[in-house]
């Protein structure tokens, strides 16, 4: 009976991880995509003004999201299998008033500096946008123990709701208040505020729904600190936080580059002999990559990480020859789906930016921009992989290194040229990312590709690929006039052909050997039908 127990549990801790991992995916879609309607409604000015402003709430929603609940989990999971119950409601008590109290400290901080860290940032009209970010923080510390509570007692739902409500709410909300205040005349600034108040108003929604789902919890109980401990809450305080940044450190690594760019590119751009106005438009056209890379990176590493675990699991077991197999096709699968990623956005980069940010203005800056899907999506798996082997602290520095690189070249490269000196960086810092964990695993295994026909066949579809749309694509743009309708059509009939492409090229050739084609029955009963079409 116990062991049938334990299975059953395994069963509903890996249906509620799957839970998670689905609601992360839609809640990091719904984080990226909604910013292209949002610069349809607030133009290029109010976009700009969102993207400044920006990275402190992504700051905020990250750290709830993946950090600190992950680590309170892990805590919690201890606790209640060694029986100590109480010692964990008075760990959950002090982490709560740890976190509330960095959360005051942090929005009192941004509200009453909002003018001096607008005047670094290049941009004092960004003070009253900044001010209202601030209130986020507030409910950081609720979000982040109902998530960790519920996770800790493996009951994936109401973190998973809370998540997807989070970002549907906060979409919602931005792009209503944007279309009102606008409507009012409040300006491109004034959308700004509104956009603060609608990510307030997901955050708010996410801890309505994280108790409405556990309304049979006793919520107080975890709440209450029972004897004045300062000496024990600082100490705890400090581990909680390290233990939280370097968990989630992989998840911030977008974060700190909007960063890098929100504090520096508008002086830089005006170095480069932008005035303010011809600055700001400058960097909302650069802006248009975040989506475009967020959206990117999420497609070309969910199919790649979902083999990690069994590799991780061939680890554990110490079948070597098993873990080289899935590290190997993990490695060919990223390359694989991000250089066709890659390569078609920079085919269509044209189309699809007027497609979806109504002009083709700032498109060659955005083909530049696009390279960073590869060499992010290249970096992702690596610090995967490496973490699978137990080595968790070089992405962390990885990271690290990699923010230091990109602030460095801004630096260099911004006063020179402009965006495509930005776009250049963040490419940069990541090729140098990408390589330290591709070194990291050659270091580990004394070994990294594999055999070198697979790159070869996936090195002719990235030819195949470039040929036909970039055929396509002329043959038809020659055909229709420029206007938006026409590049929709243009973009997204040569997105059809590339992946007419791509699935003849990976079906024909040797792309995957006949073990790994069966490692994923699915595709390879697709494989069986086309071959004897």
């Amino acid at each position: 009976m116990r062991g049938v127990r334990q299975a059953d549990q395994g069963e509903d801790f890996l249906r509620g991880a799957l839970l998670l991992s689905i609601a992360a995916l839609v809640a990091k879609i719904l984080s990226a995509a909604y910013r292209i309607p949002y610069q349809n409604i607030a133009g290029d000015l109010g976009f700009y003004v969102y993207q400044q402003i920006y990275p402190f709430y992504g700051l905020m929603v990250t750290l709830s999201m993946y950090g600190f609940p992950v680590v309170l989990s892990k805590q919690i999971a201890e606790y209640r299998a060694n029986g100590e119950r109480e010692e964990l409601k008075v760990f959950v008590s002090l982490a709560f008033y740890g976190l509330l109290l960095v959360a005051v400290l942090a929005t009192i901080s941004l509200y009453f500096f909002a003018p001096a860290i607008a005047q670094f940032m290049g941009d004092v009209a960004l003070t009253e946008p900044l001010r209202a970010v601030s209130f986020v923080f507030l409910l950081m510390p609720f979000l982040s123990i109902g998530r960790g509570i519920t996770q800790g007692q493996q009951d994936m739902l109401p973190t998973a709701l809370s998540q997807v409500s989070e970002q549907f709410v906060r979409v919602v909300g931005i792009l209503i208040f944007a279309i009102i205040l606008l409507t009012l005349d409040y300006g491109p600034y004034g959308a700004g505020v509104g956009a603060a108040y609608g990510s307030l108003a997901g955050a708010v929604a996410a801890i309505i729904v994280l108790f409405l789902c556990s309304r049979k919890m006793v919520w107080s109980d975890w709440f209450q600190l029972k004897e004045n401990r300062f000496g024990v809450f600082l100490k705890q305080s400090l581990s909680f936080f390290k233990q939280s940044f370097f968990i989630c450190i992989g998840a911030l690594t977008f974060i700190f580059f909007q960063f890098v760019d929100v504090f520096s590119m508008i002086r830089l751009l005006e170095g480069y002999g932008l005035d303010s106005a011809a600055a700001y438009y400058t960097k909302s056209l650069y802006d248009r990559g975040q989506p475009i890379l967020q959206l990117g990176t999420i497609v070309t590493t969910t199919f790649a990480l979902a083999l990690v675990p069994l590799l991780s699991k061939a680890r554990s077991e110490k079948q070597q020859k098993q873990m080289f197999f899935y590290r190997n096709l993990t490695l060919r699968v990223t390359i694989l789906i991000a250089g066709v990623a890659t390569l078609g956005l920079i085919v269509i980069m044209e189309p699809l930016n007027s497609m979806l940010f109504t002009d083709r203005s700032g498109s060659g800056v955005l083909k530049v921009f696009s390279l960073a899907v590869f060499m992010s999506a290249l970096y992702m798996t690596g610090a995967a992989i490496l973490q699978g082997y137990g080595q968790v602290h070089l992405p962390a520095i990885a990271v690290m290194i990699g923010v230091g690189v990109k602030l460095l070249l801004n630096v260099m490269f911004i006063p020179m040229y402009g965006a495509f000196g930005a776009a250049s960086a963040t490419v940069l810092s990541f090729v140098v990312m990408a390589g330290s964990m591709l070194y990291g695993i050659y270091k580990h295994d004394q070994s990294l590709w594999g055999k070198g026909k697979p790159y070869g066949a996936v090195l002719i579809t990235f030819v195949l690929l470039y040929v036909t749309t970039t055929i396509w694509g002329t043959f038809l743009g020659g055909l229709l006039e420029p206007s938006r309708l026409h590049d929709t059509i243009l973009a997204l009939s040569t997105v059809v052909i590339g992946a007419v492409t791509v699935c003849i090229s990976v079906l024909v050739l040797p792309v995957f050997n006949e073990k790994e084609w069966e490692s994923i029955p699915k595709l390879n009963k697709m494989r069986a039908r086309f071959r004897k079409v």
